[in-house]
């Protein structure tokens, strides 16, 4: 696993009010796509639909040659229908949810790690040991993330959606189909942290001491007939 060096959180920011970062949709589609074509070919050949009677017609133009279905088939059809109803209500239920997988402003940084439909985690930035980007390796290859430390792993919990825990207080957040580059949202992140974690300057107001006597004393002296 590659790291990139954290930068750190004394940084001087360069931010805006709010930051966000959303997924594309492109993956998603294709998704729904390979599901659809994975319910025609499995719903067909459980019950018959017209579009596989049409395609099986075009291979096997005398239906002498049509092979029959044996059990085995109907079982290979009955989970490509399964696995392409999961995939097009998973693709439905990813287009609803359209949170942010990420959002950031000068309180806090709220992650989207609880599921599709619960309320993002909100960690205050001195929670926030070190954000950096990196690339992990799993089964789909080499896959880039945002590294978060946190002083306090309990706020996510062990079983964190679209993220895991390299460390036990290291989160590695999934990030393959951001809008965003990971490195480029680590720098901004640093930016938030720096301006959450500062604390605020010290207020100064009117001293509320009296003002001293500043005029010369009054020295007694003769008056103007003479009498002292």
């Amino acid at each position: 696993m590659s790291q990139a060096p954290a930068a750190p959180l004394e940084t001087e920011p360069d931010w805006h009010a709010v930051l966000t970062v959303r997924r594309r949709l492109g993956g998603r589609w294709s998704l729904a796509l390979v599901g659809a074509l994975l319910i025609l070919h499995g719903g067909g050949l459980l019950f018959g639909w017209a579009p596989t009677r049409t395609i099986l017609g075009l291979i096997y133009p005398n239906e002498d040659d049509l092979p029959g279905i044996e059990t085995r088939d109907m079982g290979w059809a009955a989970m490509f229908l399964i696995v392409g109803v999961i995939l097009v209500v998973w693709t439905f239920v990813r287009l609803v949810s359209r949170r942010p997988a990420l959002r950031a402003d000068r309180d806090g940084l709220a992650l989207a790690v609880r599921g599709p439909f619960r309320r993002a985690v909100t960690i205050p930035w001195s929670d926030v040991d070190s954000v950096s980007a990196t690339t992990v390796s799993d089964d789909y290859g080499d896959v880039p993330a945002l590294l978060i430390r946190l002083a306090d792993p309990g706020r996510i919990g062990p079983n964190p959606w679209g993220a895991r825990w390299i460390e036990p207080s290291t989160l590695s957040v999934s990030a393959p189909d951001w809008r965003r580059h990971p490195q480029s949202v680590a720098d901004r992140l640093l930016g938030f942290a720096a301006t959450g974690t500062r604390p605020p300057p010290d207020e100064t107001g009117p001293d509320p001491t009296p003002p001293s006597a500043t005029a010369d004393p009054v020295v007694d002296g003769p008056s103007e007939d003479g009498s002292a």
